[in-house]
């Protein structure tokens, strides 16, 4: 009986070589062919989910190519070559499946094929999904621990609150959650609060039957029938007028809601996420944002790291730009000069990612050979060692000394309560010590910021 055919593919900036390799040192009808994968973004996007990978990471110099290669060995099922010296510095922490010192013998890498070839299939993109669907690249700390809760939140449909600075990808996170946890073809309708106005706002978020007032000429469907089996997503939600916020709550009640002019009551079955720059606990204080839509609202939050804050992930980012321009518009690759990647990582990014990318894009489009070099923008920041204000608490100066303090205060505990939330699973007691405080003041403390113990398990 002939045997079962078992493909895999190699990914690597050698991949022809090494698969000649591959070939002269596995015994003959060894029923496996390979397949090049080149470290680009359109060979990973075409990966197939569960293809077993041999990932050469001997070959691979650039960074952005390194990456993928860890998602990679994340998410499917490979056998990982790496030089012996990487292997003895770093191990194989932080890999799936196989690891082989490379070169190597032909009876380990045979064996090592079987063995992966006999894995079951994964079925886990998460990393390559995030990547080429919404560009959420990064490697730091920071910002890992923001796409894992992007990953829980997707697997319920309770309300999110993304918190973050301008640029830091809301949206797009917003994105990610929705289309992680809704079946294919279901609607994502995003709207700027700041763009209904407050007299349309009933309209705009539930619309109107045919008749309803003297231009009603056709029925017209409003945001949250729109968005019905799916996410609505609500951006700048510190905008929305008071007016709108009375009428947003009494939907979230009990998820109903009746257009204007009609006689009987609808019901729309979808998942809100709303988004702020803002701090919305500071808003309730000052009566401007409603407390009981906040508690609504604020069921799941997440809070998007800066760029500033990312490290190297501003390197990745920049790398991964580049290559999709580099596809878009059918140009020769292009890279930055030593000296443009120095101040990248340096750069305080009020913009974050937003301002990254549309300066990429800039210099990708003018540049004249293979090397891109552009200067820090004049006046619309500094490098981080040069700062002279922290850009994290600009909104801080505007009140007095002792709110200032306080409003610091309160932000500290609350992230803090959360992290210890975070770190034990909700455990409540577990938290408490971690803190080193007694049970019952830390549960008044929890009270105290609005924090239950179920939105952390």
């Amino acid at each position: 009986m002939r045997q079962e055919e078992t493909r895999i593919a190699v990914f690597s900036s050698r991949a022809a070589a090494l698969i000649e390799t591959f070939e002269r040192d596995l015994p003959a009808n060894h029923g496996i062919t390979f397949r090049a994968l080149s470290p680009t973004l359109e060979a990973y996007a075409r990966l197939p989910a569960g293809t077993p990978v041999v990932i050469d990471f001997t070959s691979l110099g650039d960074t952005l190519a390194r990456h993928r290669a860890r998602e990679l060995a994340r998410n499917y099922r490979c056998l990982s070559l790496m030089a012996d010296a990487d292997l003895r510095c770093n191990g194989a922490e932080g890999f799936r499946g196989e690891v082989m010192a490379w070169p190597g013998a032909g009876e380990e890498l045979w064996t090592r094929l079987q063995r992966l070839s006999r894995q079951p299939a994964s079925t886990t993109t998460l990393e390559q999904q995030l990547t080429l669907r919404f560009n959420l690249v990064g490697e730091s700390p920071v910002f890992r621990q923001a796409l894992e809760q992007v990953r829980k939140f997707a697997c319920c449909d309770a309300p999110v609150m993304v918190l973050g600075e301008t640029g830091t990808g809301k949206e797009k996170i917003a994105r990610a959650i929705h289309y992680l946890g809704v079946d294919e073809g279901m609607p994502f309708v995003a709207v700027n609060c700041g763009a209904l106005p407050d007299s349309l706002v009933e309209n705009e978020l539930f619309g109107h039957v045919k008749g309803a007032y003297t231009d009603a000429r056709e029925a017209r469907r409003g945001l949250v029938e729109q968005a019905a089996g799916g996410t609505l997503f609500l951006d700048e939600i510190e905008t929305l007028s008071g007016k709108g916020q009375v009428a947003l709550l009494r939907f979230l009640q009990e998820y109903e809601y009746r257009p204007i002019g009609a006689e009987r009551v609808r019901t729309a079955h979808l998942r809100l996420i709303t988004a702020s720059n803002e701090c919305l606990e500071e808003l309730v204080r000052q009566g401007r944002f409603r407390k009981d839509l906040y508690y609504r609202i604020n069921i799941l939050s997440l809070t998007l790291p800066a760029l500033r804050d990312r490290g190297d992930d501003v390197l990745l980012l920049a790398d991964h730009f580049l290559e999709r321009y580099r596809a878009r518009y059918d140009q020769p690759a292009r890279t930055l000069s030593a000296a443009t990647r120095q101040w990248l990582r340096r750069f305080d990014w009020p913009g974050n990612v937003r301002e990254l990318e549309n300066l990429l894009l800039r210099g990708f489009l003018l540049a004249e050979g293979d090397e891109i070099h552009f200067d820090p923008p004049a006046g619309a920041g500094r490098e981080r060692r040069g700062e002279t204000i922290d850009r994290r608490f600009h909104q801080l100066y505007r009140h007095s000394f002792q709110e200032a303090k306080r409003l610091v205060v309160e932000r500290f505990e609350r992230t803090y309560l959360q992290q210890m939330l975070r770190e034990t699973q909700g455990n409540v007691s577990r938290a408490a010590r971690k803190a080193g405080k007694e049970r019952r003041a830390f549960t008044k403390l929890l009270e105290k910021h609005g924090l239950h113990r179920s939105q952390f398990r």
